[in-house]
């Protein structure tokens, strides 16, 4: 019965069903990692060619060649390591060691082989052929770097074509990043925003991983144009959006906090305390595990005593130093406490007193348990 079930499962399953690997290539490519965890680069590159040759299946071929070339350029056979990701580069269809080869054969190509039109031809193969691969964005930059002084126009170009060809890939909001900064280097804010904004319409939230950095980017250029309103509505708008993303994958991106914080700041500027307060305690409330909360309650502190409400200022300023024990924003609030607070921090030296007791008590007791 076993026999015939098992007969029955092979007859139905797909072509690509994975074969066991041979025993020699596990051998040579067991062999190909000692000797390359001890430095033999030389003996570890012919392991690996060795492993290659048993391989019976190409994706085992492929990895077996990929960590030769590897082994060959920790020998300084740079050459002999590009002909070897040059042929896994070209094999067709392409398999999961085909981006990496084409990115490291361009590099190679760039740093120790001087051909760089051979190595730039590389990596505008990555953008091209493997844009929504996780090289693609480091071939951009190389391909970017490559551009000298006084190439802006011929750089611009560049990024106006990929922006074209890759606009439903992933690396098509660095490509609009890189717009941005070539835009703000010249000093072109209208086109350095436009390419802000075509970020968060294009490449929003959860999907898009230059969004939040495009909006606050976009608020900070509001502030600095006059426009401390529009930034508020601009950071609170994308604040809502992150609560109403429900997407499988979503989560909190540190821009959040960071957004809702400067919503309380501008709000403290503008002179509105009401809805600074509120900002203030929504980076405490909202988000229990950032960083920021103790910075925020800090700053509401020093405003309330600013605005001269002493009460209110001391008593946020004591849940600060009672509730973070160590921190810069935490240093603060004591020492404000300090000056214009001593009812509550004569509370605070008596609760640190306090809490060295019973730290003094506890490491005795372990002591004595040692014994």
């Amino acid at each position: 019965m076993r026999a015939a079930l098992l007969a029955l499962l092979l007859a139905g399953c797909p072509p690509t069903l994975s074969r066991p690997e041979s025993e020699a290539h596990l051998d040579a490519l067991a062999a190909g990692e000692r000797h390359y965890r001890h430095g033999r680069w030389d003996e570890s590159a012919e392991a690996f060619a060795g492993a290659a040759d048993a391989a019976e299946r190409r994706v085992d071929e492929d990895e077996a060649r990929y960590r030769r070339s590897r082994a060959l350029r920790r020998a300084g056979r740079h050459a002999e390591a590009v002909e070897v990701l040059d042929a896994i580069a070209a094999r067709e269809p392409p398999s999961r060691r085909t981006a990496r080869a084409l990115f490291d054969a361009a590099l190679l190509r760039m740093e120790e082989l001087g051909d760089r039109p051979a190595a730039l031809e590389g990596f505008e193969r990555v953008l091209s052929e493997h844009a929504d691969s996780g090289l693609a964005g480091r071939a951009l930059h190389h391909r970017l770097g490559a551009f000298g002084e006084g190439e802006e126009a011929t750089k611009e170009a560049f990024l106006r074509r990929l922006d074209r060809e890759l606009a439903a890939t992933r690396l098509h909001d660095d490509v609009l990043w890189a717009l941005h900064d070539l835009h703000a280097e010249a000093e072109d804010r209208a086109g350095a925003r436009r390419a802000l904004e075509r970020i968060v319409a294009e490449h929003p939230y959860p999907q898009g991983h230059r969004w939040d950095d495009a909006i606050l980017r976009l608020a900070e250029m509001d502030v600095e144009d006059g426009r401390p309103r529009d930034a508020i509505a601009r950071l609170e708008a994308m604040l809502e959006r992150s609560e109403d993303t429900t997407v499988v994958g979503s989560y909190t991106l540190p821009a959040f906090i960071e957004a809702q914080l400067t919503i309380a700041r501008l709000h403290r500027d503008a002179g509105d305390r009401d809805a600074a307060a509120r900002a203030y305690r929504a980076v405490y409330d909202d988000f229990p595990r950032s960083t920021l909360r103790d910075d925020a309650l800090t700053e509401l502190g020093e405003m309330q005593l600013g605005a001269g409400e002493r009460e209110a200022g001391c008593e946020t300023l004591l849940e600060v130093a009672l509730e973070f024990e160590v921190g810069r924003a935490r240093r603060r609030a004591a020492e404000r406490l300090g000056v214009d607070c001593p009812e509550e921090a004569a509370e605070l030296a008596e609760e640190e007193a306090e809490r060295a007791r019973e730290a003094a008590e506890a490491e005795a007791s372990e002591g004595r348990d040692d014994g």
